[in-house]
Order: structure tokens, then C-alpha cells, then sequence
């Protein structure tokens, strides 16, 4: 049997993953959430990997049988560790006892991780094949536990890369609570971030927000940006234009108050509700850089 062509021993490899990696994806997925010894379960996982990973390849034929047993459950394991970290298990009451709709993912792990060692273990032997079925799974499990940190890195760059001036205004007694940033595309030309900005409510004054979008400067100047709208929820608005190129929009009945003025290389937009028309001016002088990781960190 050890005659097999690649495509043979490829398909029996995933074949061994498949049967390797859905008992080891359904206790996975049923044992989230349980109380059990943070060792004992994944070492568990891990020989019955083992186990039927090396019985697999003996029944298969597979080339080198015992090392590609090995290798393949460890790899397997190894992966599907990484699947459930970077793919969550829903709530049980989701899907009932079984979230069986993610185990066909953790699978993955098996097939891929046994046609790796599988084809690593042919005649002749590939050492670079080798190391590819050993960098696969560890680079995977690495990632899956430098999650957070990835993403993180990832939106740090995206702030980067985004175009959008980096700054966001300092306003007394508010604290910045979310920010999205926003790509160019067919409903908005240019780029934006959008920055929301809460101030608690106290015995003696209410809930109050600040909702503000700075766009490159490319994307129009302040008073055609007030005059773009001049209807909201039937309400008709209005604006009016204050020294310094800022324009401010307010609707009859209405508690909010929007400010459009240029601040650097950008143009910028507060939204106020709540917020008395002269405070919400008067936090344009606040605007300062911020950096994209501080922005990443918050969004």
C-alpha cells in the first residue's frame, strides 16, 4: 500500500481528519461553558486525536502510518484549539444542547491537518513538506492566541491607512465612547470617522451626547455641508453662518444642533443633543491629533 499516489493518500488523509476531528469538535463545542479543569480537557482532546488519527493511518495505509498518525492528531488538535478560539461557539439555547453548526468548522482542522502530514510523510520524504505541516497548525494556534492583539494591529493600520485626518476633539466633561471609521464608496465619496462623545447624566442636568465626523478636507467646505440637508423627520432646518467659516444647523423643535467647520486639513461635524449651541462652537477649539492606536483602542 505503499504505492499510493498523491491523490489517493490525499483523499484518505481527509477522510482520517474528518473522522478524527468530529468527535474531537463535538466534545469541543458540547463542553464550552462547563466546569472543568482547564488541563484536563484539552489533554483529552488531545490523545483521542492521537488515538484515532494513528488507527486512521494504519487502516488506510497511509505512508509512515505511525508518524503521520502522530503528527496528523497533533495537528488537528493544534488547529482546531485555534478554531475555537477565533471562531466562538453560539450560546447553547441558539442552536440546543449541540451548536452542530460550528463542528463542520472545527473540522477543518482535521482534513487539513491530516492531507499536511499525510503528503509530508510520502516517499520521498519532503522535509519542507514536513515543516509546512508543523507551521500550519502552530502558526494557527499562535494566531488564535494573539487574537485581541491582531486585531488591534489591524485596526491600528486601517486608522492609518484610512486617509481621514487623525483628530478628535478634547470636550470637557465627555468622554469618548465608540468610533467608526467609515470608507469611501458610492454613498459617501470620501472617508470619515465617526466619534461618540458622552457626558453623564447628574441630579442636576440630563444625559447629553456629541456625535462628531471629521472628513478630509476634500469632501466639501462647511456651509454647503449645512445646507445639504434642510429637512429632517419633517422638521424644516436652518442655518446660519458664524465668524471663521462655521455654520450652524437647527431645526424649529428640535433639541439638536449641528456644527460644520474646517479644523487643520479636515473637515469636521458636531452633532449635539442636549448641548447649548455656544458650548457645542466652543468645543471646535478643543480638536487635537490623536493617534490611530488611540482610536483603535476605543473602537
Amino acid at each position: 500500500m505503499q504505492g499510493l499516489s498523491t491523490k489517493a493518500v490525499l483523499g484518505r488523509a481527509a477522510l482520517i481528519g474528518l473522522v478524527t476531528g468530529i468527535p474531537t469538535a463535538i466534545i469541543w463545542a458540547d463542553m464550552q461553558g462547563e466546569e472543568l479543569d482547564g488541563t484536563v480537557l484539552p489533554l483529552a482532546m488531545f490523545l483521542l486525536a492521537i488515538i484515532l488519527g494513528t488507527v486512521g493511518a494504519r487502516l488506510a495505509g497511509l505512508p509512515r502510518w505511525g508518524v503521520a498518525g502522530l503528527v496528523g492528531g497533533s495537528a488537528t488538535w493544534v488547529l482546531i484549539d485555534a478554531l475555537a478560539v477565533l471562531v466562538p461557539v453560539p450560546e447553547p439555547e441558539l442552536f440546543g444542547p449541540l451548536p452542530a453548526l460550528v463542528v463542520p468548522v472545527y473540522v477543518v482542522g482535521g482534513v487539513v491537518g491530516f492531507a499536511l502530514s499525510a503528503w509530508s510523510f510520502m516517499s520521498p520524504l519532503r522535509w519542507w513538506a514536513v515543516a509546512l505541516a508543523v507551521v500550519v497548525p502552530l502558526g494557527s494556534w499562535g494566531a488564535a492566541q494573539y487574537k485581541p492583539q491582531i486585531l488591534a494591529w489591524f485596526e491600528v493600520r486601517s486608522f492609518e491607512r484610512s486617509g481621514v485626518p487623525l483628530i478628535a476633539p478634547a470636550i470637557q466633561g465627555y468622554r469618548l465612547v465608540h468610533v467608526d471609521l467609515n470608507a469611501a464608496g458610492q454613498r459617501e465619496p470620501e472617508p470619515s470617522t465617526w466619534l461618540e462623545y458622552w457626558r453623564a447624566a447628574t441630579p442636576n442636568r440630563g444625559f447629553s451626547e456629541i456625535q462628531v465626523t471629521v472628513w478630509p478636507a476634500a469632501a466639501g467646505n462647511p456651509r454647503d455641508s449645512c445646507l445639504a440637508v434642510t429637512e429632517n423627520y419633517g422638521v424644516p432646518l436652518r442655518c446660519k453662518s458664524l465668524p471663521g467659516d462655521r455654520w450652524v444647523r437647527t431645526g424649529a423643535g428640535s433639541s439638536w444642533v449641528t456644527v460644520f467647520a474646517r479644523s487643520g486639513d479636515a473637515l469636521v461635524m458636531l452633532n449635539g443633543s442636549g448641548i447649548a449651541e455656544a458650548d457645542l462652537v466652543a468645543a471646535l477649539s478643543t480638536f487635537r491629533p490623536i493617534s490611530a492606536y488611540e482610536l483603535a483602542m476605543v473602537a
